[in-house]
């Protein structure tokens, strides 16, 4: 019977791996470890790009964006006004369900008198929730009768932060919680798992936390209908069913936006802007796709490798079962009968070394997520499922049918008495193995030397020293700051001026937008005197800051003054500007000073325009990868903010110290004023650098890899050609040879086979590096140093591993060997 008959075979076979537990378990090891780590990238890559979002219909889910074209061609995305997206509510009928959210720092308590907690906030439309197809997991959610001006104070509450602050209470509905002074009123508990928006899904100058744990309801007004110059929404729709789903509903839903923007937009904007449409996979996925599946392709090179030493370490098996497998032969046994077996002693290597790698994948999977705290879309999603379970069976019946037809081809080499045949193949693997540990060392070298160029970088100001904290000030209702911008102001004033009286403080200073924190603000801004064509106004970033911010981050005035208390009178209207901006627009930093800007950004729409009093350094805000762009700063007495984060300078080496001066200061101007993310500057700078340090760290960590099995390998070839020619050694060194002869003689043997191994890995580094020139900065795909650096270590460490077996080799005693025989 077929069924005993494979018993029969499996339990032979496991004997026979019991009978040899070293080949047994360096084959179970190096499979396991090629496995763990193929699984551990692509459950991370399942988790991010092929899993379906933990929505309702995802493929109809999408964003709308309005998409501006700048003067250097690229687009950003920017967030739609309130004008904008009532128009597309208004107008649409491609869309099933649309809705709108922003992010709102909320500070929550039980009660008045209680200490608050900072949590991540988000005021969304109640549509919101139909358009993702999720409903509270107790109570309700609010409704559109809720969301009105004067409509009551109500919030939902994410599932976490119910178990975590409110110990799972189902009596939760209805009950009174405080967000900042205000009371709401709870509706319900969002499902286990429900974080949406997550932060690193969108845009980071939005500034959404990892996870949202408060929704409270967008409330529009009449004045927000015609509102087009502050944009602040995110918009999300479900494409309607009525054209099914996919390219069609998509494409008639964008002509659809093309036309509302062209009924509704001013046609002075139109050249250079656009309603854009874009998935919500691929809005979540767009920052990594390509890392990823490079991380995948990476990967692939390893298990490639472990697969070649599998396999030499199977045909080496085959060769010491040659006495026994001739034996069984003799008795009966046919070919295919042994190619069962020996496919099925395979097979049960494989499934050992999916164990292993599964396990190994479990923990790789949350080293890998460590690296990259928060920043990392959807990875809440990443986890074993079906899909990961299923490629990790499929790769090992592959290598468990690849490696029994090897196996099974090596014994028929035996009975034929081809043996250079066995020796070429195991050669031409490890030739193969050494080729792809050298391209990936090669990719991992130039990922090294560009983080490590990005470190090199100056960002225009000096994070050494400094301390930062984000400090927000509670609001009631929605922000008014021509009406309670001056009562923030001087709330920030007074908490710099209690700082830079405090001991060991150098200075102090605020900014609303962090540089390199990922959040940065544009605005248009228009040089007094000059013409532009429809659509063509300048943008630039803008910082409001206050006090003695430019000491505090230490960016180098080139031109006129800083902010000083003049610019805080009444009626001042002040800007300073970069180098970049001043030599666009000007020419020079000379030039600059004493120029008119028209800032589009102002609150107050009468404002006159601003007068330049100083230049500074280029700040690189995005990343120390892109250059600084043209950059304007206003001083927040003029242009009011209700969340400031602080920029701390301490005399003493260690920023963290003051941190108990700043909780200090802070809560004693005031009380409700709330103080998250402490930071010292320069792990700001650091974090700005996960992705690369992402990237680099586990392509590196797979070279590393992939080296050390290539020079194991490389070992257990030069093991076998010592061992099937130890006779010939031995006569050898018993006419004469001296044991410095044979070792040359080996080692010359294992460096042809390292030369072309090493030749055919430049080659196909020098055709595979260019994918990653996306992620290099300031070296080439083709450096010359790289290429030649890697290459001589992959040598010298494949000769030292040649060096072992030829040692040995060298001190056979002749007469035992040629008594062996």
């Amino acid at each position: 019977m077929p069924l005993e008959n494979f018993i029969q075979d499996l339990r032979y076979g496991v004997r026979m791996l019991g009978r040899n537990p070293l080949f047994a378990g360096a084959a179970v090891i190096t499979l396991g470890l090629g496995l763990g780590a193929t699984l551990a990238v692509f459950n991370v890559v399942n988790g991010v790009l092929l899993r379906p979002l933990p929505y309702r219909d995802p493929e109809r889910i999408n964003i709308i964006w309005f998409a501006l074209r700048g003067d250097d061609g690229n687009v950003w995305k920017l967030p739609l006004s309130s004008g904008s997206y009532s128009d597309i509510e208004r107008d649409s009928r491609s869309f099933e369900a649309l809705a709108a959210f922003r992010a709102w720092p909320y500070a929550i308590a039980e009660s008045p008198d209680a200490e608050r907690e900072p949590v991540a906030g988000a005021r969304v439309s109640p549509a919101l929730f139909d358009v993702l197809g999720v409903s509270p997991a107790v109570g309700r959610a609010f409704t559109r009768a809720e969301a009105v001006p004067g409509g009551p104070n109500v919030a939902l509450i994410s599932h976490d932060l119910w178990q975590r602050k409110f110990g799972g209470d189902r009596d939760i509905v209805g009950k009174r919680i405080y967000l900042g002074d205000v009371p709401f009123t709870l509706t319900g508990v969002m499902p286990p798992g429900f974080a949406f928006p997550r932060g690193a899904e969108l845009p980071a100058p939005f500034q959404f936390g990892t996870r949202t744990d408060v929704w409270t309801p967008l409330v529009f007004d009449a004045s927000d209908v015609g509102n087009y110059g502050v944009q602040n929404l995110v918009a999300i729709g479900k494409l309607s069913e009525r054209c099914g789903t996919g390219e069609c509903s998509a494409s008639v839903a964008q002509a659809e936006l093309t036309a509302v923007l062209r009924r509704n937009i001013p046609v002075n904007d139109q050249p250079k802007s656009a309603y854009q449409l874009v998935s919500m996979v691929d809005q979540a996925a767009e920052r990594v796709r390509r890392p990823l599946f490079i991380l995948l392709g990476a990967v692939a090179f390893v298990l490639a490798i472990a697969a070649a030493n599998v396999t030499s370490l199977l045909v080496g098996r085959v060769h010491a079962r040659e006495r026994e497998l001739a034996v069984r032969s003799a008795l009966g046994a046919t070919r295919g009968r042994l190619a069962r077996q020996l496919v099925t002693e395979t097979l049960v290597l494989c499934l050992l070394g999916m164990g292993v790698g599964l396990t190994l994948a479990y923990w790789g999977t949350k080293v890998m997520l460590s690296l990259v705290p928060g920043s990392l879309p959807r990875a809440d999603d990443v986890g074993f499922d079906w899909r990961v379970l299923s490629v990790a069976g499929l790769l090992a019946l592959i290598a468990a049918l690849g490696f029994g037809v090897v196996a099974a081809y090596a014994a028929r080499l035996r009975f034929t008495r081809a043996a250079m045949s066995v020796s070429r193949t195991r050669r031409v693997l490890v030739m193969t193995e050494v080729a792809l540990s050298l391209m990936l060392l090669i990719g991992a070298a130039l990922l090294t030397r560009s983080f490590i160029s990005l470190q090199q970088v100056r960002p225009g100001f000096d994070p050494s020293n400094a301390l930062t904290a984000r400090v927000t000030i509670p609001l009631v209702g929605r922000p008014q700051p021509l009406v309670d911008g001056p009562r923030w102001s001087a709330t920030f004033d007074q908490v710099m001026a209690r700082l830079v009286s405090a001991p060991g403080i150098a200075a102090a200073g605020g900014v609303v937008t962090l540089p390199l924190s990922g959040a940065f603000e544009n605005g248009g801004v228009r040089p007094v005197g000059k013409v532009y064509e429809n659509g063509q106004n300048p943008t630039a970033q803008v910082q409001i800051v206050a006090g003695d911010y430019f000491g505090a981050a230490r960016i180098h005035l080139v031109a006129g003054r800083v902010f000083d208390a003049s610019d805080d009178e009444p009626g001042r209207a002040s800007m300073i500007v970069n180098r970049k901006f001043a030599r666009a627009h000007y020419g020079s930093e000379a030039d600059a000073l004493g120029r008119e800007v028209t800032a589009l950004f102002e609150w107050a729409r009468d404002r006159p325009p601003r007068v330049i009093v100083g230049v500074v350094d280029d700040v690189k805000t995005v990343s120390l990868d892109a250059d600084a762009p043209p950059q304007v700063y206003v001083p927040l007495s003029q242009l009011p903010a209700f969340a400031l984060t602080l920029v701390v300078r301490v005399s003493g080496a260690d920023p963290l110290a003051a941190l108990p001066l700043v909780r200090q200061a802070v809560h004693e101007v005031s009380s409700a004023a709330t103080l998250k993310e402490f930071r010292t500057f320069e792990s700001v700078v650091g974090d700005s650098l996960a992705r690369q340090r992402f990237n680099m760290t586990l392509i590196a960590t797979l070279a590393v890899l992939a080296l050390v099995l290539a020079c194991v390998g490389l070992y257990g070839v030069l093991a076998l050609i010592v061992g099937q020619r130890r006779r010939e050694i031995g006569v050898r060194l018993a006419l004469g040879a001296t044991p410095d002869s044979i070792v040359r003689a080996l080692l010359g043997e294992g460096a042809r086979v390292v030369a072309l191994g090493v030749t055919i890995g430049l080659a196909g580094a020098f055709a595979l590096t260019r994918v990653l020139s996306s992620m290099l900065y300031g070296v080439s795909t083709t450096d010359g140093f790289t290429f030649a650096g890697a290459a001589a270590f992959v040598g010298l460490v494949a000769v030292l591993a040649t060096w072992i077996p030829a040692r040995r080799a060298s001190q056979v005693d002749p007469r035992t060997a040629l008594a062996a025989e």
